[in-house]
């Protein structure tokens, strides 16, 4: 064998290992975006994730936070159904209706929440040394349609009061959310 021989075997093998690598990175680069893609489906987006930005709103006292993970328009659709007893037929014509929601509405109900809040929390800040809200567990997760889902926590609430003469709330009580294309709708407390 010739030294252009040699050089030649050489480069066919380089030219080789260089179609390999590319195919090994081809499945590197295929697994990679796999378990990124489980990771978002698991961890991102979805009922509980609002469920947990609206609690650490709470916890905040971020009436702002708390107004983002809030939908006025399906919160006006929702305010005549009711989950025990909610259908295919419900949900088409609850469509219906978050489509026809007037604009004033909308404004007034968003107006209402962020007063009702920032008049929470100064109640709060007055009464509370400490105000805590914590999920215990996501009891249950049931689809009602496209993107409605009724979300069943366990939220448990722990407040010690400025005032020694009051008593401290340590409660545990589960909360039905409403939630529609990832946006709290609804939240109905079950009770304490």
């Amino acid at each position: 064998m010739g030294k252009e021989n040699k050089i030649e075997i050489k480069q066919q093998v380089k030219n080789r290992s260089k179609k390999i690598n590319f195919k090994k990175c081809i499945l590197v680069i295929g697994i990679i975006v796999l378990i990124i893609v489980i990771l978002v489906a698991i961890f991102g987006g979805g009922p509980k994730k609002v469920i947990k930005q609206y609690v650490s709103g709470m916890n905040k006292q971020d009436t702002s936070k708390i107004i983002e993970s809030m939908d006025f328009t399906g919160e006006s659709a929702w305010e005549f159904y009711d989950k025990d007893n909610f259908s295919e037929d419900n949900y088409n014509t609850f469509i219906n209706d978050y489509g026809n929601v007037d604009e004033n509405e909308i404004k007034d109900e968003k107006d209402y929440w962020e007063e009702i809040m920032n008049s929470s929390f100064d109640n709060i800040k007055d009464e509370y040394e400490s105000y805590k809200l914590k999920i215990e567990k996501f009891k249950a997760v049931d689809k009602l349609g496209k993107n409605l889902y009724a979300v069943d926590v366990e939220i448990s609430i722990i407040a010690k009061p400025k005032d020694n003469d009051d008593n401290e709330i340590d409660e545990t009580e589960t909360v039905t959310f409403i939630v529609y294309k990832n946006k709290i709708i609804s939240a109905i407390f079950i009770g304490l």
